[in-house]
């Protein structure tokens, strides 16, 4: 049983400057919760025991602000004889399916630590580096499913029944859109598909498949030696996750989770006003007046 996840959310958020100068892009809301929250209550839904969040140096607190019960507006709402009403919304996810209590933990990414999205990763060695395997998420996408079903147990139960060594997840795409992505090489045995290696924006046209990498993973503890080893991207200098996957690939087996819910990218404008969107027309209560209005706004 994996018990463990890693949440990252250490970046500089500068396709959303300048709001991005005073709150970090997890923390952006789709509707009345912050994106990263989605990916917790997911989390937290499928039997995780304790989430490490890596946060950066400057703003970390805000997510841990989030995760720390507010005692002022509690206190406020009991005064105005508001408290029932509204408790449900400061519930800080506290309990597990199974009765046991979540941990929350925060560590700071210190802004002269090495940069990329292999770095958090890095950083949380210590609270992780004795279990068997542990979940990676970005903070800033989810994939979201309406009627509740649960991705992260579901890629928890591929990875076990792969007998993988890591687990990197993947969508499709239409084919004029895999230029953006890094796509999966693949190969398939006995009922899986695996990882062999990940191209980076493939030129148009030349792509190896239609699976496009959406960084969320299931790593053992050796991906620690292979981020200790890793050289920079050349170009940006960054240490990133995906090289660090790509070689855990080419030494075990690695297979590949594809979701069955839509997956709702936060990290730029238009992928977050989709998230809302889409989130809000799950919701009873909105979804005819959103309609309406999109309707008589945009003439659909």
């Amino acid at each position: 049983m994996i018990k463990k996840a890693v949440i990252t959310c250490a970046g500089f958020g500068t396709r959303f400057l300048p709001i991005t100068k005073t709150i970090q892009k997890e923390m952006l809301p789709i509707l009345n919760r912050p994106i990263i929250d989605y990916i917790v209550e997911d989390c937290i839904a499928a039997g995780i025991e304790e989430i490490i969040f890596v946060v950066k140096e400057s703003e970390g607190r805000l997510v841990e602000n989030y995760y720390t019960e507010f005692q002022s507006i509690k206190e406020h709402l009991i005064k105005m004889g508001k408290y029932e009403e509204y408790k449900d919304k400061l519930s800080l996810h506290g309990q597990n399916e199974f009765g046991e209590k979540i941990q929350f933990r925060f560590i700071t990414q210190k802004l002269t630590d090495r940069y990329g999205t292999a770095i958090p990763v890095e950083l949380a060695k210590k609270h992780v580096e004795n279990e068997e395997s542990f979940l990676v998420y970005m903070g800033d996408d989810f994939i979201f499913n309406a009627d509740g079903k649960n991705e992260t147990k579901a890629m928890i139960e591929l990875y076990n029944s792969s007998n993988s060594k890591g687990l990197v997840t993947c969508i499709a795409k239409p084919e004029n859109e895999l230029h953006k992505y890094g796509i999966a090489v693949v190969k398939k045995e006995n009922g899986f598909t695996y990882l062999n290696n990940l191209v980076e924006k493939p030129e148009p046209g030349t792509a190896p498949s239609n699976l496009a990498n959406i960084s969320k993973y299931i790593f053992t503890p050796e991906i620690f030696d292979i981020i200790a080893d890793q050289k920079p991207n050349a170009n940006s200098g960054e240490y990133y996750i995906t090289d660090s996957a790509t070689t855990l690939a080419q030494k075990n087996n690695v297979c590949i989770y594809t979701p069955t819910g839509v997956y709702l990218d936060g990290g730029n404008v238009l992928g977050w006003l989709k998230a809302n969107l889409v989130v809000a027309n799950s919701k009873s209560e909105l979804k005819e007046d959103l309609r309406n209005f999109i309707k008589e706004e945009f003439k659909f």
